[in-house]
């Protein structure tokens, strides 16, 4: 009897090894995997930045203290509504209103009167500071403070518009001066960093006398953002290379001058191009005569280069210098990969 207890006695503890064995099993194999994965973190809510707004800039009194000037009006002071930059910010348009009072030092001005404007779009803000500077005469200076609505980061004309676009300013006031020799005298050389962007233009500003000898002077260059035009570069692969002439780069004149928004007549055979102003063909441009190295835009007097025109595969090419010589508000420039890049300005663009 005692050998047949012990036996039941094992057969008991066996099934309880094999229930326990199976729990485990079953627990191991069918459990949700989902238990074992971790939790994830929240996410963390995407800061939405708010539309510029005039609750975002505030009116400023000028408190520094300045012997023999008073400052009048006001400056703008940015409001903390897109985190800390607006302290940098603010500091910049106190520099910037210092700059200004220095300014009517120099001139032994008896006062000064600030004022300013916002103009903003998604992408930039732009606050316009003026002051009216009392002396022997009255007259006003300008500055800009540009900025990125969604970072408060400081832009200059380069980051909103690219490293090509200075040049191009540069070539529409260099244009000013030499057209009209009685009205700008200093336009080479004037500062193009007071600028302010809207949806439709782009307006650089300047001080009064700065570069006009006009009453009250010229204070403004508008330019219109649908008419500022960049080409699709030039592959090396377009135009040819004139090694025994300084390496001159000749392009196709049509292709360019195309897409710049004229309209052209072209004879193949007899290597000519007839440019106008506009589909309507009422104003002539140019004309190119391939041989004949007479360059003229409009009713100026023809002009030599480096190159007479010549013909290509059934293409008019002339040289690349055409464009900063002779064809106004445009300007170009080679990449490190033999690509021209072109850009222009044309105020009657279609």
């Amino acid at each position: 009897m005692k050998k047949y207890s012990g036996i039941k006695k094992a057969i008991k503890q066996g099934w309880v090894c094999v229930l326990v064995f199976l729990f485990a099993f079953n627990t191991v194999v069918f459990a949700n995997p989902l238990d074992e994965m971790e939790t994830p973190a929240p996410e963390e809510p995407a800061i939405t930045v708010p539309l510029w707004n005039d609750s975002m800039v505030a009116d400023r009194t000028p408190t520094r203290q300045i012997t023999n000037i008073r400052l009048r009006g006001v400056f703008p002071d940015i409001q903390p509504h897109f985190g800390e930059a607006y302290e940098e910010l603010n500091a910049h348009i106190s520099a910037t209103a210092s700059d200004l009072i220095d300014s009517a030092l120099r001139l032994r001005a008896r006062t000064i009167t600030f004022s300013y404007q916002v103009e903003a779009t998604p992408q930039v803000v732009s606050v316009v500071m003026y002051a009216a500077i009392a002396a022997v005469t009255l007259r006003e200076a300008v500055r800009t403070i540009n900025f990125c609505p969604q970072t408060g980061k400081l832009l200059t004309i380069t980051c909103v518009m690219g490293d090509d676009f200075p040049p191009l300013v540069e070539r529409i006031l260099t244009q000013w001066t030499r057209d009209y020799p009685e009205r700008f005298y200093s336009a080479l050389t004037a500062p193009i960093s007071a600028f302010y962007i809207t949806h439709t233009q782009l307006v650089f500003l300047f001080d009064e006398f700065q570069i006009s000898t006009d009453p009250g002077g010229v204070t403004r260059l508008e330019m219109t953002l649908a008419n500022i035009i960049r080409l699709t570069p030039i592959a090396p692969t377009e135009y040819r290379v004139l090694e025994d002439i300084y390496n001159l780069k000749m392009v196709p004149i049509r292709n360019i001058t195309q897409a710049l928004g004229f309209d052209h007549e072209t004879d193949s055979r007899e290597g000519r191009v007839r440019i106008w102003r506009d589909i309507e063909r009422t104003e002539m441009m140019m004309e190119i005569n391939k041989g004949v190295n007479a360059y003229h835009w409009g009713g100026s007097a023809g002009r030599a280069l480096e190159s007479s025109p010549m013909l290509l595969n059934g293409r008019v090419l002339v040289p690349i210098t055409f464009f900063d010589q002779i064809m106004p508000r445009t300007t170009y420039r080679v990449d490190d990969e033999g690509y021209i890049h072109f850009l222009s300005y044309n105020p009657r663009q279609r």
